[in-house]
C-alpha cells in the first residue's frame, strides 16, 4: 500500500499545481460561465489512468476507511464545492444527503468519483423517519398510523437504491435496558420492520455496500450487522476524543455485535463563523483528533476509520480546498516519505 500510496500522492501533487489557479475562483464566479480550460485527463491521459489505478488499487487495500456527508441539497450550483467531484479523491464512500431526484451534473460527478474508486450511497435513518412522521402529526398533517407511514417511507426510500452503490442504514433509538416488556416488544417490532425491509433490499443486492450506523447497543434480535462492511458508531456530539472509546465499548455491550468494524463519525466546522462547538473538541478540530484516535491501538476491537459530516464545509478554506479532510486522511494513512 505505501508505494500506491506514494504513487498517490506524487500525482496529486501535480494535478494540484494543474488545478490551483482555478480553485479560488468559485468565490466570485458562477459556475455557468464556461472556459475550455483542459483538465489532467487531457493534458495528460496516460498518466491520469495510471493515477486512477492507484487510487482504485489503495481503496481496495487494508487501510483506515473514510466515509463523508455531502450536502447536495443545490441542484443548480454556482460553486465547484457543491460538486462531490471535487471532494478528495481518497474518501472511500460519499452519501448523499438527498439522493432523490438527482440532477445531470451530480450523475456525471459520481460516475467521475467511481472511476476513482469511491462509492456514491445514501442513508435511510429510522430516526429521521420517526421524527418528521411525529412532526407531521403535530402539524395535523399526517392521521395514519406509525406502521403505515414507516412502511411507505421505506418502500419510497429504498427505491432510490438503483442509482447508488449502496444504503446506510440509520438507527438509533433508545437503551432497552430500562424499558418496560411492552416498550421492548414496541421497539422491537419497528426494528423488525425497518431491517426487514433493509435485508430483504440487501438479499437481491449483495454486491452492494451496506452500513450500519448507529447505536448498536440499542438492537433487540436482529442480525443484520453481521452484513454491514462497517458499523459507524453515533459519535458525532461527544465533547473529545476520549469519549470515542467510550462510545466504542458501550456498543460492545450487546451480544454479537462485530467488533472488527467500527467507524467513528466526526463533523467539519461550520460555515457559521459564531458556531464554537460544532467540528471542535474544546479549542481543537474534531476532525484531527478523531483521525489520530483511529491510529492507536485497542485490544479487543478494531478502529476502522472515520466518517465526516457536513464535509463540503472543509471545501472553502483559503488556497487549500478540503485542507482538514485531506489532513485527516493523511493522518490515518500517510503517505511514504521520500
Amino acid at each position: 500500500m505505501k508505494n500506491r500510496m506514494k504513487n498517490i500522492f506524487i500525482a496529486a501533487s501535480c494535478f494540484a499545481a494543474v488545478t490551483c489557479f482555478t480553485a479560488c475562483d468559485d468565490w466570485t464566479e458562477v459556475e455557468n460561465v464556461k472556459i475550455n480550460t483542459p483538465g489532467v485527463e487531457e493534458l495528460n491521459p496516460e498518466q491520469y489512468a495510471k493515477y486512477l489505478q492507484n487510487l482504485v488499487e489503495y481503496k481496495n487495500s487494508d487501510h483506515k476507511v473514510v466515509y463523508a456527508w455531502f450536502d447536495n441539497s443545490e441542484k443548480v450550483p454556482f460553486s465547484r464545492g457543491q460538486h462531490i467531484s471535487d471532494a478528495p479523491d481518497s474518501l472511500d464512500v460519499i452519501s448523499m444527503m438527498y439522493p432523490g431526484e438527482l440532477a445531470e451534473f451530480e450523475r456525471t460527478d459520481m460516475e467521475t468519483v467511481r472511476a476513482k474508486g469511491t462509492k456514491v450511497v445514501y442513508t435511510i435513518s429510522f430516526d429521521k423517519i420517526q421524527k418528521e412522521y411525529t412532526d407531521k402529526v403535530k402539524e395535523g398533517t399526517e392521521s395514519g398510523t406509525f406502521d403505515a407511514y414507516l412502511s411507505a417511507e421505506l418502500t419510497k426510500q429504498i427505491g432510490y437504491a438503483d442509482d447508488f452503490d449502496g444504503i446506510i442504514a440509520g438507527y438509533k433509538g433508545t437503551s432497552p435496558v430500562y424499558m418496560s416488556a411492552e416498550q421492548k416488544a414496541e421497539a422491537k417490532k419497528y426494528q423488525d420492520a425497518f431491517f426487514g425491509a433493509i435485508s430483504t433490499w440487501r438479499s437481491s443486492n449483495t454486491a452492494k455496500l451496506l452500513t450500519f450506523q448507529g447505536y448498536p447497543e440499542n438492537l433487540i434480535g436482529q442480525t443484520l450487522l453481521s452484513d454491514c462492511k462497517h458499523i459507524i458508531l453515533a459519535t458525532d456530539n461527544v465533547a473529545d476524543d476520549a469519549q470515542l472509546s467510550v462510545v466504542a465499548r458501550l456498543a460492545m455491550i450487546a451480544s454479537d455485535v462485530p467488533t472488527d468494524r467500527f467507524v467513528v463519525a466526526v463533523s467539519t466546522v461550520s460555515l457559521d463563523s459564531s458556531d464554537k462547538a460544532t467540528g471542535f473538541y474544546g479549542s481543537d478540530r474534531a476532525l484531527s483528533e478523531a483521525a489520530y484516535w483511529t491510529t492507536e491501538p485497542s485490544d479487543d476491537y478494531t478502529r476502522a476509520g472515520l466518517a465526516i459530516y457536513n464535509v463540503q464545509n472543509d471545501y472553502y478554506n483559503a488556497g487549500n480546498s478540503y485542507q482538514y479532510v485531506k489532513e485527516a486522511i493523511n493522518i490515518m494513512n500517510p503517505a511514504p516519505k521520500k
